[in-house]
């Protein structure tokens, strides 16, 4: 009998969830420069009004150059596994329909990381950063199958990013990868507000997002998870560190900005006390 993991956090994305994403997507284009086809982004996993807009018009842009018939999807170590684990078979439900787990690819995978990686769906069943998007996935692409990795925040990730890439390199089949990860967590309510309160320390949460931005549109595997320990401007540095060895492995060297935001733009106060920054980025 297939295991069907059932949504945990279904209140980051309430009510229809396709008249959401049809709101996110009106009257977007994407930006200009594109390459013609894409393999990879990055988005952000908060609630779908804080950081929906973003994750869903870099999808569009992904999707729009790209036929992937398969995904692997790094998530985000809310939870304290400090380890890599793979979901590896069974299905994901959404409220648009279930997402199947491809157990063929997360076995060929395993087969090539396994000493990076344990297979765990329990160390999934809490974690949201991958479980939000999943419902625009089965949106965009409905048949599409997935490969949920949760990425623990070390130096192992690159490794692991680098054997997926070579795995990939090797396969006929399209394959996408996502990581998923906001940006800095700012104010007293996240333990971090070194610039206190008010315009300046806006402008410093998104200058600490711009370093991470900059990481990632040059690709910089092995500088991400150092840069998010010193400057906090990652909750899911494996994620990212994972995705950019894994497209670098087919000579990706640059990504492209499809949007930026904050929880702060989404919900503006006259005093800034606290943010989270958003970002879509795509291979």
């Amino acid at each position: 009998m297939t295991e069907i993991r059932k949504p945990v956090a279904r209140n980051f994305y309430l009510g229809d969830c396709a008249a959401q994403i049809r709101e996110f997507l009106k009257d977007f284009e994407p930006p200009g420069g594109i390459p013609q086809k894409l393999t990879a982004a990055v988005l952000p996993h908060a609630g779908w009004s804080y950081s929906g807009r973003i994750a869903a018009r870099t999808l569009k842009t992904l999707f729009l150059h790209s036929d992937p018939e398969r995904c692997i999807v790094f998530g985000s170590d809310h939870t304290g596994q400090n380890r890599h684990c793979l979901y590896a078979e069974g299905a994901w439900e959404t409220p648009l329909g279930n997402l199947v787990i491809d157990a063929e690819l997360g076995s060929m995978i395993f087969d090539r990381a396994s000493e990076l990686l344990f297979p765990d769906t329990s160390a999934h069943r809490y974690e949201h950063s991958i479980e939000v998007l999943c419902p625009m996935l089965k949106y965009f692409r409905p048949d599409i199958r997935i490969v949920p990795i949760i990425a623990g925040a070390d130096d192992s990730a690159v490794l692991l990013g680098r054997r997926i890439g070579e795995l990939l390199s090797e396969l006929r089949s399209p394959v996408v990868l996502l990581a998923s990860s906001d940006l800095t967590h700012y104010g007293a309510d996240y333990g971090f507000a070194p610039e206190g309160t008010g315009p300046d320390a806006e402008r410093w949460m998104r200058q600490n997002d711009r370093r991470m931005i900059d990481r990632l549109l040059r690709a910089d595997a092995e500088g991400i998870v150092p840069e998010a320990f010193a400057c906090r401007n990652a909750c899911g540095p494996g994620a990212l560190a994972a995705l950019l060895a894994a497209v670098r492995e087919s000579g990706i060297e640059m990504g492209y900005l499809v949007g930026y935001t904050s929880s702060y733009d989404q919900e503006p106060d006259t005093w800034f006390t606290s943010g989270v920054g958003y970002a879509g980025i795509v291979y």
